[in-house]
């Protein structure tokens, strides 16, 4: 009897010695492997201005714009260059639900026209065609083991100030004054 409890003690101890040795692995530390990821924060609509302009004219002058031209424009920050440029497109593509790209390029017959009205401090006007874009800041993010054996979101890099355009044809005409 003394040695059948003997061996049942015996064999509890190595079985608890061995959900210690499988486990002791998992408390090391969590693998933290995951690719990076991105998030896009501080989004605004703004209009910029593009390379289809008229002529400046005084105030009371009604000026007109009609030209078969291609408008462009590019997008601007340092999140719009490099490698991960088009990762980063994409995921702001998704976060305005709408389609943004590096560069928007349109050709057509622009016509318009409109009278540059007196403005205090300003001399002259001209027609100015803005094409839609987004603002938006971009921050890169990995996963980074934690104490506990999990894993935590570490900021690689924020970057601030970007503007792309909307890939569809956006546009509005106002009077740019100086």
């Amino acid at each position: 009897m003394k040695r059948a409890i003997a061996t049942l003690a015996s064999t509890a101890l190595l079985g608890a010695g061995l959900v210690g040795a499988t486990a002791a692995p998992a408390s090391a530390g969590a693998i933290c492997d995951g690719p990076a990821f991105y998030s896009i924060g501080d989004k605004k609509t703004v209009w910029v201005n593009t390379n289809i302009h008229s002529d400046w004219g005084k105030p009371g002058v009604t000026l007109g714009y009609t030209k078969n031209r291609t408008g462009t424009w590019t997008a601007t920050g340092t999140a719009t260059v490099g490698a991960e440029a088009g990762v980063i497109f994409a995921k702001a593509s998704t976060s305005f639900s709408v389609s943004l790209g590096k560069s928007w390029s349109k050709s057509d017959t622009w016509s318009y026209s409109a009278t540059v009205q007196k403005k205090k401090g300003k001399t002259m006007g001209r027609l100015m065609m803005q094409h839609e874009a987004k603002g938006f800041s971009v921050t890169k993010y990995r996963w980074v083991p934690k104490s506990g054996g999990t894993c935590k979101k570490d900021k690689v890099w924020k970057k601030s100030n970007n503007v792309a355009p909307v890939k569809k044809n956006s546009n509005l005409w106002g009077i740019q004054y100086r």
